[in-house]
């Protein structure tokens, strides 16, 4: 039988799982129906298009770069080499690349089915290609420093862990924020990249964490 704590994973998992996954669906019915939340995009847009300023679009244009896959792929993975969850460095590797590229295939999927287009409102301060929804770099950035977010807490101590938590979601605020800003995402897209990232980090880390503590209560115990 599963002890309480492998009990407690299974139900983070399944209870983050299904706000994400509720989240994310009326989020996307709102867009693909044009109702709702998603009528707030174009005011939200007009008003940033209006109110960029000149100190603070080359900061959103530095920050937006913290939610790419070029940038997110290579801190996780140097983060799992010196921040190990367990002995086995490989296995926090596989975690972290399960977690930054398995969003990035969930997004691709969300694009190709919803097909909406990138805003048009003033002029776009960034490269972008594709559809818009859901945002790659809200998600990349909620599930890739949300774990690397785990991955230095476990490593400190309990007072600074609200500090470590409240750093990475500063970061992924930024990064959502930059991408609206710069005018390649409306508001709902960066809501759906967030529900998305988030949703997809607590499966991920709650099926490694089952799976650790079943493997560990498979092995023969020793008796000395």
């Amino acid at each position: 039988m599963p002890d309480r704590a492998l009990r407690g994973w299974l139900a983070f998992g399944a209870g983050a799982t299904l706000v994400g996954v509720w989240v994310l669906a009326g989020i996307t019915d709102d867009v693909v129906a044009q109702e709702e939340l998603s009528r707030s995009d174009p005011p939200v847009a007009s008003w940033l298009a209006d109110h960029r300023t000149p100190w603070l679009t080359p900061f959103m244009q530095a920050v937006t770069w913290l939610g790419s896959g070029w940038v997110t792929v290579p801190l996780l993975v140097l983060a799992a080499l010196l921040l190990p969850v367990w002995r086995d460095r490989r296995r926090t590797v596989a975690l972290v690349l399960a977690v930054s590229l398995g969003s990035a295939l969930l997004v691709t999927v969300g694009k190709l089915l919803t097909v909406r287009p990138r805003p048009v409102v003033g002029e776009v301060l960034t490269t972008a290609t594709g559809y818009a929804f859901p945002s790659g770099h809200s998600a990349q950035a909620a599930a890739a420093y949300g774990v690397l977010a785990l991955l230095v807490s476990v490593r400190v101590g309990r007072a600074a862990k609200p500090l470590v938590w409240l750093a990475a979601t500063t970061v992924v605020l930024l990064v959502g924020f930059s991408r609206m800003y710069l005018g390649v995402h409306w508001l709902t897209d960066v809501l759906a990249g967030y529900a998305l990232g988030a949703c997809w980090l607590a499966v991920v880390v709650a099926a490694a964490v089952v799976h650790d503590r079943l493997r560990a209560a498979s092995r023969p115990r020793v008796n000395v």
